[in-house]
């Protein structure tokens, strides 16, 4: 009992570090702006209702400028980190398509194949998180939008869509895609 224990145990580590976030990126920087003469950033906070999850993200957002060379200020800020984030439900339908198996067909003496498969319905949800980046009198410098279709939501997959809005931060203007472990989003 105790080895088969040890042997679910086991698993269910090594499965929980298999969750992957397979996201969207775009970057729009404003053109002209100098990010080697900003060192410092601060929070401009815009949900109450959602404290939780904002401050998750915007500490996500800390950890990754601060790897990037920036200092935190709650004073004086070279400029600030404004965090938008949203989760949208929707169902899949569940109907997949596939060669699933080949059966003879004695009549025609021929072999056809079955490929529609019917399988559950599954909840996604479809999570957004934008970063903007403005300096204390509000001129804008920076966007990072970041979306994911996953089956967790916004609570769950934050982090990493925060690591990948900043990745290529502050230069990159384009669209890309990111895909990250969630047990790597700080």
């Amino acid at each position: 009992m105790r080895k088969l224990l040890a042997i679910f145990t086991l698993l269910a580590i090594l499965l929980s570090g298999c969750v992957y976030v397979d996201m969207s990126v775009e970057n729009k920087p404003t053109p002209g702006v100098d990010f080697s003469k900003l060192k410092t950033f601060g929070f401009k906070k815009r949900s109450e209702s959602r404290k939780e999850v904002e401050d998750m993200l915007l500490n996500s957002a800390k950890l990754e400028l601060e790897a990037k060379g920036f200092t935190y200020s709650a004073t004086n800020p070279d400029f600030l980190i404004v965090v938008g984030f949203g989760s949208k439900s929707y169902m899949e339908r569940g109907v997949s398509y596939s060669r699933d198996s080949v059966e003879y067909d004695f009549i025609s003496k021929s072999y056809s194949d079955i490929g529609v498969n019917p399988a559950p319905d599954a909840s996604r949800q479809d999570n957004t998180v934008s970063i903007f980046l403005v300096t204390p009198d509000k001129t804008y410098l920076w966007k990072g939008l970041a979306t994911s279709s996953d089956f967790e939501g916004i609570g769950v997959v934050g982090k990493c869509l925060v690591k990948g809005a900043l990745t290529r931060f502050p230069g990159v203007d384009g669209t890309y895609r990111e895909k990250f472990n969630v047990s790597d989003c700080p």
